[in-house]
């Protein structure tokens, strides 16, 4: 069964998130977070989509509407077993949300190396889910609403991977969601992904100077400067998730971690430097991604005060722009 806490700390360790119309130009503060929750819309049925994923010996990235879900690269050897992951914020409207299901090859433990190419057993099942939360905010059980795995066929009696020897495979699939919202931000954007160099490198700049505007608010700004910088984020993401007033303050209170925070011991976060420029949402969001493992090149650490170790933080930034604009906004 879902746990809102579960929820969240997956938003904490994956993404900064949020808005709903569009960038509104006045200045944001704190108290403007704690209000979304009064602008939020509600409705008779709140479905939450999630997928329960599950794997055997491969790297994979699973995104939905062409934006991550998940990227894994197989360091160990290891996998996944019902790991589940939220869908809602990034579904924008009701109706077919297409999952894209990419894999290369695992780790071999036995060569301390990666295979070569997949293997038999290598493969993925995905599992989408439905449930609703009550009244006194517990959830109800999940509703499988349908459950892909990766394809395989019939050898000497056994069933092995289709895809067996090759060094890639993608697949992808379709679900129908029933959200009762539209979220209609990218409807107006422009597509930023380019196959002119200079237009590239130019865009490559401003990403990299909003990169470093963000990292500076969170190195020397105010908490007020990051709720301007994120209000309409937050707004998107309170939609999506239905979320009332006490769950947004809760959310930017507990989730946010911030240097000026009374519970930190330490926090830092580094340069933006070995990055790569990728797009997503079909080529309307551009991030930065570290070289080394794909993850956000907004990244660095904290230390709770009640803790004995510190921890790794990767804070998720994608950036949009709207037709007629020149200003990269957070999405």
């Amino acid at each position: 069964m879902m746990k809102f806490s579960r929820i969240f700390l997956f938003i904490n360790l994956t993404l900064l998130s949020v808005s709903c119309k569009g960038q509104n130009k006045s200045t944001k503060s704190e108290k403007d977070i704690y209000a979304i929750g009064t602008e939020i819309k509600h409705f008779d049925k709140e479905p939450h989509y999630g997928a329960n994923i599950s794997t055997s010996n491969c790297s994979f990235e699973i995104l939905i509407n062409d934006v991550p879900v998940i990227k894994y690269r197989d360091n160990s050897g290891g996998s996944l077993s019902g790991s589940y992951f939220p869908l809602n914020w990034d579904i924008t409207q009701k109706g077919p949300q297409k999952i894209t299901i990419r894999l290369s090859p695992g780790f071999n433990q036995n060569a301390k190396s990666m295979h070569p190419s997949l293997m038999r057993n290598s493969g993925v099942q995905i599992k989408i889910e439905k449930s609703f939360m009550g009244t006194d905010g517990s959830w109800g059980d999940e509703e499988e609403v349908t459950t892909y795995t990766t394809p395989q066929k019939i050898v000497e009696g056994k069933e092995v991977s289709t895809f067996d020897g090759k060094n890639f495979f993608e697949d992808s699939f379709t679900f129908d969601a029933e959200v009762p919202y539209k979220i209609d931000i990218l409807d107006n954007a422009e597509v930023l992904f380019t196959k002119n160099k200079d237009q590239l490198q130019a865009l490559e700049k401003q990403v990299v100077a909003k990169y470093n505007e963000i990292r500076g608010i969170y190195m020397k700004g105010t908490k007020d400067d990051l709720a301007n910088a994120v209000y309409e984020k937050e707004k998107r993401l309170a939609q999506q998730m239905y979320l009332s007033s006490e769950k947004v303050k809760n959310s930017w209170d507990k989730e946010y971690q911030f240097r000026t925070d009374e519970d930190l011991e330490f926090f830092d976060l580094k340069p933006i430097e070995k990055y790569k420029m990728t797009f997503y949402a079909n080529g309307q969001l551009v991030c930065l991604e570290k070289i080394n493992n794909e993850k956000s090149a907004l990244w660095g650490g904290f230390k709770r005060k009640d803790e004995e170790v510190g921890t790794t933080t990767y804070i998720q930034l994608y950036l949009y722009r709207q037709k007629n604009s020149k200003e990269l906004q957070v999405y």
